[in-house]
């Protein structure tokens, strides 16, 4: 049974998988979808949905990858400088059982990042490769955002 594939032009696939593929470029790649989205999606609503959808599907990870940044830095200095004040104060020997938690959750938000990282890139691919082959495709949640923000207009 043959695929059932979208009858888009062939340059506009092209250039909306590069969108996608822009994850692989952080910042270039959402500069460069979001200048594909304010210059193209009048001339063509598909490549503009999938630009914009692109555009928000790097932007929001990008912001969750700086929040768990963040929240990697504040746990060490929550865990750290108590551990430096601890060990100048002779109360050394109890230092260990601070660093349990602390190992527990700098390394639970590293294995975090990895998988989130591994399934962002592996998405980006899944898109570029669908659009190539002349398939729609929508990200997970963020597709549907997309499809809400396109529609509003």
């Amino acid at each position: 049974m043959p695929e059932k594939t979208a009858g888009y032009d062939p340059e506009d696939r092209l250039v909306a998988a590069l969108c996608h593929l822009g994850a692989f470029l952080p910042l270039f790649g959402m500069l460069a979808a979001l200048i594909i989205w304010l210059t193209q999606k009048v001339r063509s609503r598909w490549l503009g949905f999938q630009a914009l959808q692109a555009l928000l599907f790097q932007g929001i990870a990008s912001v969750l990858y700086y929040v768990v940044g963040f929240g990697m830095t504040a746990a060490y200095f929550v865990f750290a400088l108590p551990l430096i004040a601890l060990s100048e104060t002779g109360w050394g020997d109890r230092a260990p059982l601070l660093l349990v938690p602390f190992f527990i959750l700098f390394f639970g938000m590293l294995l975090l990042i990895m998988v989130a990282a591994f399934v962002y890139y592996l998405l980006a691919a899944l898109a570029a490769v669908n659009i190539l082959r002349g398939r729609d495709y929508r990200y997970p949640l963020i597709g549907k955002l997309t499809e809400n923000l396109t529609h509003r207009r």
